[in-house]
């Protein structure tokens, strides 16, 4: 019977699976003719269950019909706008009807050609099998459009899409939408937002997530429905793809210091693409490295074989990739994947962050996450942030990084931090500041740490520097400049680790050092802060933790390095030494701390004062009332000049005990007057409870004499000078009553006078 119908329908034969090649050759020749070819997929619903109803004799007699009313359905139902090439069967009751239309065909064409091809094959079935009496048989149909660039390729994955298809019913709305979702992946059409991350403690952009969207006012408009749907059609390494290229559109916008975090699914990790396609010198030409990227491993798939995703990550490590664990806390093995991948960060789900304002066990468990990441080193990244309660929880757990809707939605640019968010994050440095215990010590010139290495113009050679390297083996940095300006820097592990690459060589030994430098490299002055250096350079990315800081003078001028450990070992020196000569009663800093912040200031340009402060008649309350009494006193005068300079302060100022019941204060020159009548309102307040202990009178009160020198550029040359006329301006203070402020005798005529009333 079979070989009847073939030769009734000789235009169009039936072949087997391998009599591809064959058909290949058809459909090319049909494409080079301008012609279009659609694959329409076609089986029987339910089949197992008619064989386990009533046999396999049946079920093959059932096939068997079909087989033989399949080419007439076929020349009824297509043939009516197209040409039909061939019918294949592919296995059981599945086959594959090769269409050719000339012209244009739309998917609504193809949809109402199916319709009509399903109502007469299973008109034509149900009427010839009579042995199936419980119900009808119903006929499932699905399209494809070959589009001739890989022919081969094309008849497998047209089958695969045509089966989805197939499977939710041609007049259903799910098959509606499984067809606009083929012809996205197609087309591309998805476009990416992006959702800051924030360093917490100033509120600056670490980076952005990378976010997929589908076109709006679409059923993919959501990421969720939009993989929910790669998933159903087995295309998620097709729609990340998708998603990758699409975010890597956006490097441009990116600073140096700056970081984009693109999602890589676990099963989708080895991307020819990222790995040994041109993603490098795409990041050459926006004057980025491979570490402002930072690939994140979401942890909502298990990872089957961890010796072989521990390969492609450290092929990933080696580019120098930065990676991340997503949804940490939320997938089926956290812990496993944060000791096998060794993460550069750690982003806690935020299942985790929901409401942890109000939940101690979560409390805890973070605590733990941040105390773990600072021994691995490694940054912790709470996601999920949506209240003010949250992010205060966080910052004080000791959280550094966050994002959420909270700090900040997704947009389709780089958006920074809210508004919101940013002003309580300023509440929050102010809350941090004031409680602060210790004041803040201006540490020894830079200069005193600086040491040279060897610096390059941008245009030598990468060749030329491995030879630098090669040949010095004592140093670890090349500076590259330009007009005596730094403007980048080559790490010897960073160049060795991008040489030792694949393709390395090749790609790079020829090129200019630009093409591979740090183009964002450390940069301080030689009056920077020492102890504020190293908090910035301990700040930095796992992969530039060790980088050198490059330090230049007034004009940018490069003047030489400082290594993270010579940089560490001194600020090591300097608490020893704040820590021996500090005062025991008041923890302030002692008489070495104070000549050597002298010394510092003085070399600034900033307008500042010195306030010298001295109690009256301490001696007496401390002979009279005892050590106890008098101990108590310098510790609420300390305390009261920590609180003054809280208030009312820079946060940058210097408060120290020169001895006894002498201090001494330096902020800047623009905040001494709130400071000043802060102190003079506020002094007989802090000592009224000792008051009231000694039943002292209030003849018998305490009061502050407090002389004021201004430390303007050039007004002196060295502590000692400064010390000297504070002496003599204290001397003209107390002879005024009361808790007194005078300035610097050299502005008398401008001087003001205020004293404390009643006192």
């Amino acid at each position: 019977m079979l070989s009847t119908l073939i030769k009734k329908f000789r235009r169009f034969p039936y072949f087997s699976l391998d009599k591809r090649q064959w058909m290949k050759n058809v459909i090319r020749q049909e494409i080079e003719k301008g012609r279009n070819v659609v694959m329409f997929y076609v089986d029987i619903v339910k089949m197992t269950e008619v064989e386990q109803r009533y046999g396999d004799t049946s079920a093959k007699r059932v096939l068997h019909m079909f087989e033989g009313i399949l080419p007439g359905v076929a020349r009824q139902a297509f043939e009516i706008k197209g040409k039909i090439l061939a019918i294949q069967k592919l296995w059981g009751d599945d086959f594959a009807i090769y269409v050719s239309f000339g012209g244009q065909v739309s998917d609504e064409d193809c949809r109402m050609l199916s319709i009509h091809f399903q109502e007469l094959a299973e008109r034509q079935l149900n009427r010839q099998v009579s042995f199936v009496n419980r119900e009808d048989l119903r006929v499932h149909i699905g399209y494809a459009t070959i589009a001739g660039h890989d022919i081969v390729r094309e008849m497998y994955t047209s089958v695969k899409h045509a089966v989805h298809m197939a499977k939710y019913g041609i007049t259903s709305e799910k098959y509606t939408h499984m067809t606009q979702f083929h012809k996205l992946l197609a087309e591309e059409n998805v476009n990416m937002h992006f959702m800051p991350i924030i360093h917490l403690p100033d509120g600056q952009a670490l980076g952005w997530e990378a976010l997929a969207r589908g076109p709006q006012n679409s059923p993919f408009a959501t990421p969720a429905t939009l993989f929910s749907y790669a998933e159903e059609t087995d295309t998620v390494f097709r729609l990340e793809h998708i998603c990758r290229k699409r975010a890597l559109e956006q490097l441009r916008y990116l600073n140096p210091n700056e970081k984009l975090f693109i999602n890589l699914d676990p099963r989708a990790i080895d991307d020819p693409f990222l790995l040994r396609g041109k993603v490098q010198s795409l990041l050459a030409n926006y004057g980025l490295n491979p570490h402002n990227i930072v690939f994140e491993i979401t942890e909502r798939h298990a990872i089957t074989n961890y010796a072989v995703f521990r390969k492609i990550i450290e092929e990933y490590r080696k580019k120098g990739y930065l990676i991340a664990v997503d949804d940490a806390g939320a997938g089926y093995s956290s812990l496993e994947s944060i000791t096998e991948i060794y993460p550069d960060f750690i982003k806690l789900d935020m299942s985790l962050i929901r409401n942890i304002d109000v939940d101690p066990i979560k409390q805890a468990l973070l605590e733990t996450f941040v105390s773990f990441a600072e021994k691995v080193n490694c940054k912790i990244i709470a996601e999920g942030i949506e209240t003010e309660r949250e992010l205060e929880t966080l910052m004080d757990v000791g959280v550094v990084y966050g994002q959420g809707y909270y700090l900040g939605k997704p947009d389709k640019g780089m958006a920074q931090v809210s508004g919101q968010a940013m002003n309580f994050l300023r509440y929050m440095q102010e809350k941090q500041r004031d409680g602060a215990k210790e004041t803040i010590i201006v540490a020894p010139d830079m200069t005193e740490i600086l040491a040279k290495t060897i610096c390059v113009e941008k245009h030598v050679r990468v060749r030329r520097v491995h030879e630098i390297f090669e040949q010095n083996q004592r140093i670890e940095s090349v500076v590259v400049l330009e007009e005596g300006r730094p403007i980048g820097l080559v790490m010897r592990f960073s160049l060795y680790q991008i040489l030792g690459g694949q393709y390395g060589i090749a790609l790079y030994y020829e090129r200019p050092v630009s093409h591979i430098m740090n183009t964002n490299p450390l940069k301080a002055s030689k009056n920077d802060r020492l102890d504020e250096v190293a908090k910035r350079a301990m700040a930095r990315d796992a992969y530039h933790l060790y980088d050198v800081v490059i330090i230049v003078g007034e004009q940018n001028e490069y003047l030489g390095i400082v290594t993270v450990q010579n940089l560490l070992d001194k600020m090591a020196s300097i608490k020893l030494e704040m820590a021996s000569s500090a005062n025991p009663l008041t923890g302030l800093p002692g008489n070495v701390q104070i000549e050597r912040e002298l010394n510092g200031r003085i070399k600034q340009r900033e307008a500042q004062m010195v306030i010298y402060c001295d109690l009256d008649r301490f001696k007496w309350f401390n002979d009279r009332y005892g050590f106890e009494v008098g101990d108590q006193i310098i510790v609420r005068t300390a305390n009261l000049l920590r609180d003054a300079s809280r208030r009312f302060g820079t946060g940058n100022d210097f408060i120290g005990h020169i001895g006894g019941d002498d201090f001494i204060l330096i902020t800047a020159a623009d905040h001494v007057d709130a400071l000043v009548t802060y102190l003079i309102d506020s002094f007989s307040s802090y000592f009224t409870d000792i008051y009231e202990k000694c039943r002292m009178g209030d003849d018998v009160q305490l009061s502050m004499s407090m002389a004021g020198v201004d430390l303007g550029p050039g007004m002196f040359t060295s502590a000692e000078a400064v010390a000297r006329r504070a002496a003599d301006v204290k001397m003209w203070a107390k002879s005024y009553p009361g808790t007194v402020f005078v300035r610097d005798r050299e502005r008398e005529e401008q001087a003001s006078v205020e004293t404390a009333g009643g006192c």
